[in-house]
């Protein structure tokens, strides 16, 4: 019976070539566009999904008003992270995240086995300074190391898997504990740690991951202004992750504190403010007020604007489709009669 069917389909197809070929195309071309819009908007929502208890998880962030002018930063002043460990209640986790100055054009030098002169590596993106609490954060599987052991001393670096084997292609993964690195002929740190890429997509892009403790025992202290309260740099940034039950508000209102009281001139009147905000992450991907450095943004009126199209793609071809039927209908009701 079902050999039958395919006959008669093969049949009623080789009669009726541009009408079968119109709506087989019509409707599979707008079933193949709506698949394609519908993955790109799953891509882009499929943003920090990978982070544990992330309804728990924010950025700190900064709304500024001078002379009467508003302002938005994602950027904060680089003593916070410090500040709001020591004297901060309701916080389970303060992650610093400072991109290494440079990022995307960084230089990072090895030494090889066998090589007279250093393996050189331009433009290397995704090198960051931050604390051992930031792999508390991401769901990362270490190979080599621990987050305590490998973070906490300074001039240590851990890198992925995958950066690892580009800079040490041919040493074991575990042996590559103990090499040193230098970066951009100025800073050398010692690898301590291994860990798994991530095989998700997250606003946290780093790939090599320098201790924080590293920038207090060099000129980057000043570089990275550590001390200054009232400036900061665009690559310097705060993750915070409350603990269980603590109000984002609390949170908000205890650091504005701080604020006035490391930085006197902070909200010195009405046209003059600052403020620390705590955005949550599954906001960072598609709030373009926060704009980070080097940050990948999404748009999600765009998005919800192209599932409209795609859905109104499939609706089109549908009617399409169902229209050149019902438009063939009457020769069908005639093959019918003459079976029967």
């Amino acid at each position: 019976m079902i050999k039958n069917y395919f006959k008669t389909a093969l049949r009623a197809f080789t009669r009726n070539k541009t009408f079968a070929s119109i709506n087989v195309l019509g409707l599979s071309i707008g079933i193949s566009a709506a698949l394609v819009i519908f993955l790109i908007v799953q891509f882009e929502f499929g943003y920090d999904k990978i982070e544990s208890d992330s309804n728990r998880i924010y950025r700190v962030v900064m709304d500024l008003k001078f002379n009467g002018n508003e302002g938005h930063s994602a950027a904060v002043p680089a003593p916070l992270s410090a500040a709001v460990q020591k004297e901060v209640t309701g916080v389970e986790a303060t992650v610093a995240v400072m991109q290494f100055q440079g990022d995307g054009t960084a230089k990072a030098s090895i030494k090889r086995d066998g090589l007279s002169q250093p393996v050189i590596f331009k433009n290397q993106p995704g090198i960051v300074f931050t604390n051992p609490q930031y792999f508390s954060l991401l769901p990362f599987h270490w190979i080599a190391g621990t987050p305590e052991s490998s973070m906490q001393n300074p001039f240590n670096v851990v890198l992925t898997e995958s950066r690892a084997k580009q800079y040490f292609p041919s040493a074991n993964i575990r042996d590559i504990i103990g090499r040193q690195i230098n970066y951009n002929d100025d800073l050398t740190a010692t690898v301590s740690g291994i860990v798994s890429d991530l095989d998700a997509r997250t606003s946290f892009n780093g790939v090599e991951f320098i201790s924080f403790a590293t920038i207090a025992q060099t000129h980057m202290q000043d570089d990275f202004m550590m001390n200054t309260w009232n400036d900061w740099m665009a690559y310097s940034q705060v993750y915070v992750k409350l603990s269980k039950g603590t109000n984002p508000a609390n949170t908000e209102a205890l650091m504005l504190s701080l604020l006035n009281k490391y930085n006197k001139d902070a909200n010195k009147d009405a046209a003059n403010t600052m403020r620390f905000h705590l955005q949550p992450l599954s906001d960072v991907h598609f709030n373009s007020l926060y704009a980070g450095f080097d940050q990948r943004l999404a748009h999600k009126p765009t998005l919800y604007g192209l599932l409209a199209v795609a859905a109104f793609l499939l609706l089109l071809a549908c009617i399409n489709f169902i229209n050149l039927t019902t438009a063939n209908a009457a020769q069908r009701a005639k093959e019918i009669g003459i079976r029967k």
